[in-house]
């Protein structure tokens, strides 16, 4: 803890506290804005835990609570609080500790799309308003968008639009909490990166070097997850089991959102190491873009099967 005095401590604590609701409420005044005020939310907390002390950072956390209550939606406010700064807690912590850099971003995605997924949850037993299901907003604007794109849609009938929108909703509806979980992921994904360099910069701290995008890899075991999410949605299919289907797809509709920048990066290893011309190089990128629906085939097959063959023989991997 860097000490300043008991005054001065508490007028740092009432600055980042002030940070913390400011952060907050952006997201309730521009709507348009919440995505960017989740992200921003935790790193106050983060940089209220490095420079005070983690015991600061729990009645920072209940007053940035009692300033966000002005925003008039008191559930919601609460809910986001104690989301945003829990995670920022564990993020100061985590750079407190010298923690490795990718096990703590690891652990910060992940405690986001926990903490996510217990949230909507939590809301859902007090407000009984289901968030796995598209608001009428949403529907509206399936279909509008349906409408104007008929034409693309070979000219569909009224009735055909009506059940290519009810299918569209269906699908949409049943990967939510999936969609979710990502969302969740790549907003503290994109919060780490931030804090990182605002605590390099402002506060002079030398933290663990990220590893080379090249690479990155997942550990063999992350192949159970493969295996659950197949034999969720296969059993859910067989035995008429409609949850037990739908959680096996939503974690294949994650490993998929997993699998993509692993497998990229398996690319990315062999584009480095291979000595290829420029030319050639940029001929491999522009076929990687011409034929997107195979490239991505291509990304998500290494970004699976890798964790197994070790295609980069990384070190690593092999223990």
């Amino acid at each position: 803890m860097i000490s300043g005095g008991k005054t001065g401590g508490l007028l740092e604590w009432a600055i980042f506290v002030v940070l913390i609701a400011f952060t907050g409420l952006v997201g309730f005044w521009v709507p348009n804005l919440y995505f960017l005020s989740t992200v921003l939310m935790p790193i106050p907390v983060c940089l209220l835990v490095l420079h005070l002390d983690a015991r600061y950072s729990l009645p920072g956390m209940v007053a940035g609570w009692l300033i966000m209550l002005f925003s008039g939606q008191e559930l919601i406010s609460i809910v986001m609080v104690l989301h945003y700064g829990l995670l920022g807690m564990v993020l100061g912590l985590l750079v407190k500790n010298r923690v490795s850099s990718g096990r703590s971003l690891f652990a910060v995605m992940s405690l986001s799309a926990v903490l996510a997924l217990i949230s909507v949850l939590f809301l859902y037993a007090l407000t009984k308003e289901n968030p796995f299901v598209l608001s009428l907003e949403t529907r509206q604007f399936l279909e509008q968008m349906t409408a104007i794109n008929q034409q693309n849609l070979n000219g569909l009938m009224s009735e055909q639009q009506a059940g290519f929108v009810k299918e569209l909703v269906v699908i949409l509806e049943m990967l939510l909490p999936g969609q979710l979980i990502v969302s969740a992921a790549i907003s503290a994904m994109i919060t780490y990166f931030l804090a990182r360099s605002l605590i390099e910069r402002l506060m002079k701290y030398k933290l663990p070097q990220m590893p080379a995008f090249s690479e990155i890899y997942l550990p063999w075991y992350s192949i159970w997850g493969l295996i659950a999410g197949l034999g969720l949605t296969l059993l859910g299919d067989q035995a008429n089991l409609p949850l037990a289907a739908r959680a096996g797809r939503n974690i294949l509709f994650v490993l998929l959102n997993i699998y993509l920048p692993f497998g990229f990066a398996v690319v990315m290893y062999y584009f480095r190491r291979v000595k290829l011309g420029l030319l050639l190089k940029l001929i491999f990128l522009f076929l990687m873009f011409a034929y997107l629906p195979f490239s991505i085939t291509v990304l998500l097959l290494l970004g699976a099967t890798d964790p197994l063959i070790n295609f980069r023989r990384l070190p690593a991997l092999k223990e």
